[in-house]
């Protein structure tokens, strides 16, 4: 018997009802389908129901007619945009436990479900990819939109066959530190490279790659994208945030943050508002925190203060 016609004999995927009873009137096989359980031989209406009870999509939109039940929302960082079903383990649709014969045939079914996903290697290597993508962002506590734009570049590389003579995991990496670069957030190669499956060296060839033929609009990170991200780290008050804000942006319009780290210019900008407030940590864990020596942050404090 092959493996659809068990799946069609013993599982009902609509109710999770056992469908090997008899028929009352002429002993033939039932048959659930719709809600509607009738016998194959004599079509006898058994039971019916029609009735959902599941509550529908609620959307705040004039127009009635906008209102589709399709599913989860679509999303970029499936291989196959969220469109896909998922096999359950040990429960069926009405929350029983399923029995030890039932859960062998799911995991038969789990199994030829997954040799079916992907019907080309790149769909199997862009899944790959994508988890891979999602699996980095979490790690560093990325939002999710940041995520999808990072899933959806790297669609853009595979199409343009950026990805033939590359391993996946480099370009993926690129694909999240390219996101990074575009949306201005302060996110170095080797804090990447820290969560990736390559190197920093590899990160950064993944983003030239990306950079040279899709041409990555890149932000210029400053020492007030650091200020936010130390200052938290740190646990200092608002107004010591607020402060060392202030300074950073007189840094920038003096240009004294040219051709220098910004994350020791904020840290820099950090101490001397500590210092201002009487409250911070010292010079070294800030260079710990700033991921910059300590005599290149006592650099960029004289020059604040020379400023102020």
């Amino acid at each position: 018997m092959s493996l659809r016609e068990i799946y069609n004999r013993t599982f009902d995927e609509s109710c999770g009802k056992s469908i090997d009873a008899e028929c009352p009137e002429c002993d033939g096989r039932l048959a659930t389908d719709g809600g509607e359980t009738a016998c194959e031989a004599c079509g006898l209406i058994v039971d019916q129901y029609y009735f959902d009870h599941t509550h529908g999509p609620r959307v705040f939109d004039e127009d009635p007619h906008s209102v589709s039940r399709t599913g989860g929302q679509l999303t970029p960082a499936r291989h196959d945009r969220g469109v896909s079903a998922e096999i359950g383990y040990n429960r069926d649709a009405n929350g029983r436990t399923v029995s030890a014969k039932k859960r062998r045939q799911l995991h038969r079914l789990r199994r030829e479900h997954r040799r079916a996903r992907f019907e080309t290697k790149a769909e199997r290597n862009l899944a790959t990819a994508l988890g891979e993508i999602s699996r980095m962002g979490s790690a560093l506590d990325l939002p999710w939109n940041l995520i999808e734009e990072a899933s959806q570049l790297y669609r853009r590389a595979q199409d343009a066959d950026l990805i033939r003579g590359r391993s996946v995991e480099m370009i993926a990496a690129g694909s999240l530190y390219a996101t990074c670069r575009r949306r201005g957030l302060p996110r170095p190669r080797d804090e990447i490279a820290s969560v990736a499956r390559c190197s920093c060296d590899q990160v950064q060839t993944g983003y030239r790659a990306l950079n040279s033929e899709l041409g990555i609009d890149a932000q210029v990170v400053t020492a007030r994208t650091y200020v936010t991200r130390l200052g938290s780290e740190s646990d200092l008050s608002s107004r010591v945030q607020s402060r060392a804000y202030e300074l950073a942006a007189s840094a920038d319009e003096e240009g004294i943050t040219n051709g220098r780290n910004p994350a020791g210019v904020a840290a820099a900008c950090l101490y001397l508002a500590g210092t201002e407030f009487d409250v911070g940590p010292t010079q070294t864990a800030l260079a710990a925190l700033a991921d910059v020596s300590v005599p290149t942050l006592r650099a960029r404090y004289v020059e604040l203060t020379e400023l102020a």
